[in-house]
């Protein structure tokens, strides 16, 4: 199955939890009422569980401003480990300590948090229980002893690479049909000849000629290895004789269609990056955290291809990227849906939850590559990932890629403000899990999740009920002046 773009009619924001699945349900009902000083958005909230039905009404009376509500809602099931009957006891001596590498100010944040909940800093990495680099050090894989904990897994590779991002996807298609992946754009895999196929039959009899289109090299990252195909150009027309399947280039290389009609922050184009947590490798247990916005350096322009720089968020190398905080967002999603008459009851939940189905079915989609117990010489991991997404002005989201390696500068205030309260809150339920599998109990509900959220536990995914993409979508295509 391809990852060409599916979609049908728009719905309202919803969650919805299923019980046939042994999860309690959860129904969230927003309104929107608005005045001529102001807008009051009365958010009434109904929880249908075993805590029965309670009514919760929220007013936010800031000339425009709204601020999406969170629920930090946590799946009833049963969560313990499979691949081992009982953890190995860590030894007192090395109960709540941690080692980090030397000489990089990029790992800063993350020895703020330990210090600030009381773990002891070691300088022998062997006597931690938790390890921390901000790279893979691929020797911690074969040395780890099993109680240790160490914030890389093995498996990483299968989901960092476009090419077998895209792979993995096609192969969770495969086993689990029937899945809207709408947050992948529609891609194609110059290695596979199929794909290939049907990318020559878009180009030549739907109309792909007319549009622009990403060509993407697997293996790199930071605005490296892209090129943007403009319409009607000779690189587009000739991509594939250009890059034949013999050819070892052409292995990790992908063409993906180019998102258009892209919401843009003050006419320049901007991404998202989320943060993603692996909390549990056995079981496997996935958090999801807001972020920050990025956003580039240059004037944003769909009738003109011709220049990639222009048309990426970072390292265009045209000038120092901008930064806005997660409440900018808030505000910049909660005033277009008003402009634009969108109509999105809550338009950052909204968007917000487009960002945890993702991140859900990556880690449906790689639980068994990535994420999997049995290829650690470690008896459980710990991860902390981010990921990168771009919104189009219909408040659908698109995935760019997840990252292995999300940056931690501190180049804004708010950044150091972010990373203490997320990076705190992941020290606390680093350690409550550790807790809890040593003595064999239920992981959840984790006591102090913070803005952590829970979106894949066992097997549970979370999904977001009821939404599905517009058919009428607005293009960029350019008509051919030849």
């Amino acid at each position: 199955m391809s990852m060409r773009q599916r979609s049908s009619k728009s719905s309202p924001t919803g969650e919805k939890f299923d019980e046939d699945n042994g999860h309690d349900e959860r129904k969230i009902k927003y309104t929107k009422i608005s005045k001529k000083n102001g807008i009051s958005v009365t958010l009434q909230v109904f929880f249908v569980g075993f805590i029965g039905l309670a009514l919760v009404t929220m007013t936010f009376m800031k000339g425009g401003t709204f601020s999406g509500l969170r629920v930090n809602f946590q799946p009833k099931i049963i969560l313990t480990a499979k691949a081992v009957d009982k953890f190995t006891r860590t030894p007192e001596q090395s109960k709540r300590t941690y080692w980090v590498e030397k000489n990089k100010k990029i790992n800063e944040p993350i020895i703020r948090a330990f210090r600030d909940r009381k773990w002891i800093k070691v300088n022998n990495y062997e006597e931690a229980q938790f390890l921390w680099t901000y790279s893979p050090d691929t020797s911690f894989f074969k040395s780890l002893k099993p109680w240790q904990r160490y914030n890389h897994l093995t498996g990483f590779s299968h989901w960092n690479n476009k090419d077998t991002y895209v792979e993995g996807f096609k192969d969770y298609e495969a086993r689990v049909p029937g899945k809207d992946h709408y947050f992948n754009p529609e891609t194609y895999r110059l290695v596979n000849e199929e794909e290939r196929q049907q990318l020559h039959h878009v180009l030549t009899k739907e109309g792909g000629m007319n549009r622009p289109w990403v060509l993407k090299q697997g293996n790199v990252n930071q605005g490296k290895g892209i090129t943007i195909m403009a319409p009607h150009s000779n690189d587009l027309a000739n991509v594939l004789e250009d890059n034949p399947i013999e050819e070892y280039e052409t292995e990790q290389l992908i063409m993906q269609r180019y998102v258009c009609n892209e919401l843009t922050w003050d006419r320049r184009k901007y991404d998202v990056r989320m943060f993603w947590l692996i909390a549990s490798v056995d079981p496997l247990l996935v958090l999801y955290h807001d972020g920050y916005v990025r956003i580039g350096n240059s004037n944003y322009d769909e009738t003109d291809f011709s220049n990639t720089r222009a048309h990426l968020t970072t390292h265009t190398r045209l000038a120092e990227e901008g930064k806005a905080t997660w409440k900018e967002f808030e505000e910049h999603v909660f005033n277009h849906n008003r402009a634009a008459g969108l109509g999105i009851s809550d338009p950052v939940s909204h968007v917000r939850n487009q960002f945890k189905e993702a991140i859900a079915e990556t880690a449906a989609a790689f639980k068994d590559t990535s994420f999997n117990s049995k290829k650690m010489v470690e008896e459980n991991g710990i991860a902390f990932y981010g990921a990168d997404f771009i919104l189009d002005q219909d408040l659908d989201a698109y995935y760019l890629e997840p990252q292995m390696g999300c940056g931690l500068d501190e180049d804004y205030n708010f950044r150091i403000e972010m990373h203490d309260q997320m990076f705190r809150t992941m020290v606390d339920i680093l350690g409550e899990i550790l807790e809890k599998e040593e003595k064999g109990d239920n992981l959840l509900p984790l006591n102090k999740i913070g803005k952590w959220q829970v979106v894949y536990a066992d097997g549970w995914t979370y999904n977001y009920d009821g939404y599905k993409r517009s058919k009428q979508k607005k293009d960029c295509s350019l008509p051919n002046k030849g």
